[in-house]
Order: C-alpha cells, then sequence, then structure tokens
C-alpha cells in the first residue's frame, strides 16, 4: 500500500523515498544566494545599516504580503537597521505601489525601498524612485511581466529570466524569508544564525499556506517546520489568535489551522479594515502583550463582519447566476454594494460551486475594480492579458488575478471574456475528477497505515493528499451537521471496523445515503482529535452505490 502511494508520488528508489519522508531542513533548505541579485540585495542592506539609511518596507494587504512584511522587519531591526514599514489600504490606495507611494517615501527621506510580495510590475513607480534617490530590492513571486523594472538595486524572483534558483514556487513571504536568511546567514554568527533562521519560520508558513504556494521542495520544508513552530509560537499576537480561533496553547495545528482559522482572521484586516492590525499583530513583542490582544480580538471581530458580508453578497449573486444563460462558461456579476474586500471571496465560492471562471466587481462609478478565480481548465493571467486593451490595470497568477476597468470598456470587456470562456470550454473536457491511489480492504485501514500517511504531510498544491476507495461499506447514523446544515456525517461498517465518516459541503447527499445502505467511497484517512481523544476518521470526497 505504501509503496504505491509512494510511486504515484514519482518516489521509486529508496533515496528519494528517504529525503521525502525524513524531512530535513538543513540539506533541503537551498542556499538563499543561489537566487539572481541577492548578493546585490545584501550587499546594499549591509550598506544602509552601516549608514543608518532609512530602510522602508512595502507589503501587500494579504497574509502573504503581512507576513513576508513581519519576516523583514524583524530580521532588520534584529540587526540595528533603521527600518519603518508600508501598507496599502485596499479601498484607499489600491493594489500594489503607487506613484504617491514614491513621493511619500522620497519626502520622509527613505533611501531603500524594499518590496515584498509585489514590485515586480511596478517599472514606472520604480524609474520614479531612482529619479527621487530611492534605491529598491524587489521582492515578489507574481507574474513577470514583458517588462521588468530595470532600474531596480536589486530584483529577489525565482522565475524571472537568468535566475538558476532551484525552486520556482516560493510565495512572496518565502521570497522575504530567503532575503532575511541570507542577511541573517552574512551578518551572525553561527549559534545566532540558526537561532534567528528557525524564529522566522512561522511567519513564513502563515504565507506559504494561505497563498496557497505548492508544497514540494522548499516550501514543504518551510510549512512542515513552520507548522512545529506555530504551535508553541513564540508571537504573543498569534498565539491570542489562535486561542480566539479555539485552538488551544500547544495543540497540533495543520495546514488546515492557518487555511481556515488564522489565515481568514489575518486577512480580515486587509479586505475590510486596515491591514495594519493583522501586521502589528505579528510584530508586537512581549512587552506589548495588552496592545497584541486587543488587536487579536479586534481582527477576530472583523472575520466575523467578513463572514456576514460574504454570505450577504453570495446570496445575491446565486440569485443572478440563476438567471444567466452563459453561466456555465462564464460567471460576471457586478455591484456597487460588493466591497472589494470580498470579491475574490466570493469569486472562488462561484467556482466551488459551479467550475467556471468567475468574474467579481464593485462598481465604483466611473470604473470598476475585479478580482477573478478560475478552475484549472482555465489559465485568467492569459485571458486577462487577451483583453488588456480594454483593462486599465491587471495581475495576478493562473488562478487568481486582479483588474480594474472603465465603465465605458465594461460592455465589450464582459461580451469579449464570455466569448473567450465559451471557446475555451468548448476546447476543454472540464468535468472535474478525483485521482485515487488505491483501494483500500478492511485490514488495510489501521493506525499503521495512518502514522505512514502522516509522514507524507503537509499536504496541499504539489503534495496531494493520498485518496482511497473503500467498496461495500454499511451505512447508518446519517445526519447533516454544520451551522448551516450542509456538512454530512455518518458511520460506515466494514467486516471489523465501524468508522466515522465526514463530509464537508456533501450534505444534499444524505437522501442518497437513506436510499442506499451500501455504498463505495471515495475519501481520505486520517486521524480526528477532539477533546484530547484521537480516532480513525474517514474524510468522504465522493459515494455512490456499491454494485456488489
Amino acid at each position: 500500500m505504501a509503496e504505491k502511494v509512494l510511486a504515484n508520488r514519482g518516489l521509486k528508489t529508496k533515496k528519494k523515498v528517504d529525503e521525502f519522508l525524513k524531512l530535513s531542513f538543513k540539506k533541503g533548505m537551498h542556499n538563499p544566494f543561489l537566487m539572481k541579485d541577492m548578493d546585490k540585495a545584501i550587499e546594499r542592506l549591509k550598506a544602509a545599516i552601516k549608514n543608518e539609511d532609512r530602510i522602508m518596507i512595502f507589503g501587500d494587504y494579504d497574509v502573504d504580503g503581512i507576513s513576508g512584511t513581519a519576516i523583514l522587519v524583524h530580521a532588520l531591526k534584529l540587526l540595528g537597521a533603521k527600518v519603518s514599514y508600508r501598507l496599502p489600504h485596499r479601498v484607499e490606495n489600491g493594489y500594489g505601489l503607487s506613484n504617491e507611494f514614491i513621493e511619500e517615501f522620497a519626502e520622509l527621506g527613505v533611501k531603500l525601498l524594499i518590496t515584498v510580495d509585489c514590485g515586480i510590475s511596478c517599472k514606472e513607480q520604480i524609474d520614479l524612485a531612482a529619479e527621487k534617490g530611492v534605491d529598491v530590492i524587489i521582492t515578489d513571486h507574481h507574474t513577470i511581466p514583458e517588462v521588468i523594472p530595470d532600474k531596480a538595486k536589486a530584483i529577489l524572483h525565482p522565475g524571472q529570466p537568468g535566475c538558476d534558483y532551484p525552486f520556482k514556487g516560493l510565495t512572496g513571504a518565502g521570497v522575504a524569508y530567503k532575503l532575511a536568511c541570507a542577511l541573517i546567514t552574512d551578518q551572525c554568527n553561527a549559534e545566532d544564525r540558526e537561532k534567528y533562521i528557525y524564529a522566522l519560520l512561522d511567519l513564513a508558513s502563515l504565507g506559504t499556506v494561505a497563498d496557497l504556494g505548492p508544497l514540494n521542495d522548499e516550501n514543504r520544508i518551510i510549512v512542515k517546520y513552520g507548522l512545529q513552530a506555530l504551535q508553541h509560537t513564540h508571537w504573543h499576537g498569534l498565539e491570542y489568535l489562535k486561542s480566539l480561533a479555539g485552538i488551544e496553547p500547544g495543540a497540533k495545528v495543520d495546514i488546515n489551522t492557518i487555511g481556515f482559522s488564522l489565515g481568514p482572521r489575518i486577512n480580515a484586516a486587509g479586505r475590510i479594515d486596515n491591514p495594519y492590525y493583522a501586521l502589528q499583530l505579528l510584530l508586537y513583542e512581549e512587552e506589548e502583550n495588552d496592545k497584541a490582544k486587543l488587536i487579536a480580538e479586534h481582527l477576530e471581530s472583523l472575520n466575523r463582519k467578513r463572514q456576514k458580508m460574504v454570505a450577504d453578497a453570495l446570496e445575491q449573486l446565486e440569485n443572478r447566476i440563476e438567471d444567466d444563460q452563459d453561466g456555465a462558461s462564464l460567471i460576471m456579476a457586478w455591484d456597487a454594494d460588493w466591497h472589494v474586500g470580498i470579491l475574490g471571496l466570493l469569486a472562488a465560492k462561484c467556482v466551488e460551486r459551479h467550475n467556471a471562471p468567475t468574474i467579481i466587481m464593485q462598481d465604483f462609478g466611473d470604473e470598476l475594480v475585479g478580482s477573478s478565480r478560475g478552475p484549472q481548465w482555465f489559465n485568467l493571467v492569459e485571458a486577462l492579458t487577451e483583453h488588456k486593451h480594454l483593462l486599465k490595470t491587471f495581475g495576478g497568477h493562473t488562478q487568481a488575478a486582479g483588474f480594474t476597468v472603465e465603465k465605458e470598456n465594461l460592455e465589450e470587456f464582459s461580451k469579449s471574456m464570455r466569448s473567450y470562456a465559451k471557446d475555451k470550454l468548448e476546447h476543454t473536457n472540464w468535468d472535474p475528477t478525483i485521482e485515487i491511489d488505491c483501494e483500500l480492504a478492511d485490514e488495510d485501514i489501521d493506525d499503521g497505515l495512518v502514522n505512514f500517511l502522516e509522514q507524507l504531510a503537509p499536504y496541499g498544491i504539489g503534495n496531494k493528499q493520498p485518496v482511497f476507495l473503500i467498496k461495500n461499506l454499511a451505512v447508518d447514523d446519517v445526519r447533516c451537521v454544520g451551522k448551516e446544515q450542509n456538512h454530512l456525517h455518518f458511520k460506515v461498517h466494514t467486516p471489523t471496523k465501524r468508522l466515522s465518516v465526514i463530509g464537508f459541503k456533501l450534505g444534499e447527499h444524505e437522501p442518497f445515503l437513506r436510499d442506499n445502505r451500501t455504498i463505495d467511497l471515495v475519501c481520505y484517512l486520517e486521524r480526528n482529535e477532539w477533546k484530547g481523544r484521537t480516532k480513525l476518521q474517514l474524510r468522504a470526497l465522493d459515494l455512490a452505490a456499491s454494485q456488489g
């Protein structure tokens, strides 16, 4: 069984298996100086520290940008740098680095600007910075534009032309972490070097998981060791936030802790309020405990408000989709009352429900700001690039992108995008499928198999959780659970076991299970920990009536 699962991941030799299962931080992490321009960045930073130049860290307003900004602020303060930080306000400033920010930094006497999770598409702004006497180090991971900012002092981007860095999948926080590692390696003795590099891992894991970085190569190491650090985090703000999310001190954490508990709470600040709240939470030192607690409580309140905003807007959106005959190929909708900070969440939920590329916009009058999400078969960057003549700005990733369109171009943009998506759909097999690793027999389902599966974690893009098929399971105790009664919980019987099954967002299958008492189940095999008790559990992905 184990050999089959490993082989499905291309791990067919003892060496590859050992490297994957016995994950080593020291052996697995790449030398940060392999990244193009890293030496230039470190030399400029060393000079800035020596000369007491004012350094400005400018990050994005999401978890990736905020955690990456926190990493560099901590590292630079540790080394005695004169450092400040700035984040854009989503509504007041929009996304990314603007000319106004460059003017502001020049007036403040900033000599060195470091971008985090942004900057690679800001040639105009970097050129202006050079004119103003502000050196710029770009750290980014977004899609490389046709023209890059050639006046930057250094560009740290593993995917840029001429960069031989072995791993291209770092997120914004990951690139910032590599810069911090390089600086600490250059400036600290061996003992302090290891201590400080490990101290920043939980922050790096926040951005890597929240930004859906592929969990292979370096990212897998960052997240695995980062989760261990997060379990006993020394950042007091994070500990308070964990508590508000119902996570006991010292309790085991996994990628779901970040993806569904901490990440949304941190993101809430940048979505519907001021991202500085989230950044401050990650920067507070021990003597600022009271402030950290207050900010954690504010983020909790913001997240609840954000949840209600999404639920209300989603109900409106679903009603519109029912009337949209072109919804099968592309979903596009806009409203003046849909807050720009929740557009991406609405789009993501639509993709999840309808498996169609989705564009959601807030109408600001003369222009609309949009966020788009897409299924695997649809490349959003390619789609928006095809329509760049109609857009004021755009950027992002293959499955997540943002843009601004002027109202006068909206009708043409809408028609053309729908036509583009329809053409893509006609030439694509878009039915979602689940790849099964292997079928499990009754005797395979035990703690030994779960112990093995836990060695493969953390799971995510690039390291998918093994999927199993179990046939001829008798079903009982079927019920819907959850706040919205949209999750499914039931019990199944094998010849020797009775196991609990949870099916998230599978509540619609309850009538089917009541009519079909013997099923075949596609599922994950995992442990469920609840109130100090641990037991084996199946997490349902799909089910069907047994054929005998």
